[in-house]
């Protein structure tokens, strides 16, 4: 059966990364504030160019999208996507338009088939930390950068009061209530580095709603969050945040 799917892009003040991007992800629909309909026109066809309402924050943007598009699952990629990293084997580096969809589109028919409801994929290309070739499917994985959701997933909405963390808290819900997700940690969504750049979600969090953000998923999850920095944190530009929710059983996997 035909998967019934949209890629969406939200964007915010990176109409310079429209061409790289399309060119990435031709099928793609890209998500805008109406105010920058005129600074994305001459990047984007008017027929893959969605338009919302103002708002501020990509939590807000992410629930309207989730309440505005009408596919049965929806696909989303961050704006300044480049390129997808393979972890295993050859290690090379993914810019075919068609594997990168093959690849997205094999997520979703797996999630589909094993009734889940998120799939997402690695957040680091260092394979002395995941191992993709021991296990390259996880059931624990913080949902962001380039993720697809369905089901009882498309009614999850972004709690705002994260902002700077809302992808955490929504990753944490997704684990109490849908008890994993599905992330193919052989292939990374390379989106360069958090919060760098122009664009996006930088410039609209500022220091101490980041610090508030993170004090509230550590009053709200508990030791389900833990903020020692994993192995491959390095040189970043945010405090790093694990997710410390086991979903595995060690035994049985001996």
């Amino acid at each position: 059966m035909k998967l019934d799917y949209r890629i969406v892009v939200p964007s915010r003040r990176r109409a310079h990364n429209m061409p790289l991007l399309r060119h990435l992800l031709p099928s793609a629909v890209i998500c805008v504030d109406e105010r920058e309909a005129k600074d994305y026109a001459s990047e984007v066809p008017k027929d893959k160019l969605l338009l919302h309402p103002p708002m501020e924050g990509l939590p807000y943007v992410i629930n309207w999208m989730m309440d505005n598009v009408s596919a049965d699952i929806l696909i989303e990629i961050d704006d300044d996507f480049r390129g997808v990293k393979v972890t295993t084997g050859s290690q090379r580096y993914i810019h075919s338009p068609d594997e990168i969809l093959a690849i997205l589109e094999n997520s979703a028919r797996n999630t589909k088939d094993l009734g889940l409801t998120t799939f997402c994929f690695s957040r680091t290309p260092n394979t002395t930390v995941i191992k993709p070739d021991v296990r390259p499917i996880v059931p624990t994985q913080s949902v962001c950068n380039a993720f697809g959701v369905m089901g009882r997933a498309r009614r999850r909405h972004y709690r705002p009061e994260y902002f700077g963390r809302a992808d955490v808290d929504w990753t944490l819900q997704t684990l109490l209530e849908d008890r994993c997700v599905y992330a193919d940690i052989r292939f990374y969504f390379d989106c360069g580095r958090v919060f760098s750049g122009r664009g996006g979600n930088v410039g609209l969090v500022t220091p101490e709603q980041f610090e508030k953000a993170s004090r509230a998923l550590r009053h709200t999850w508990g030791d389900a969050v833990s903020f020692k920095p994993p192995a491959f944190a390095k040189n970043r530009d945010v405090a790093a945040i694990r997710i410390a929710v086991k979903r595995t059983n060690k035994t049985a996997q001996k």
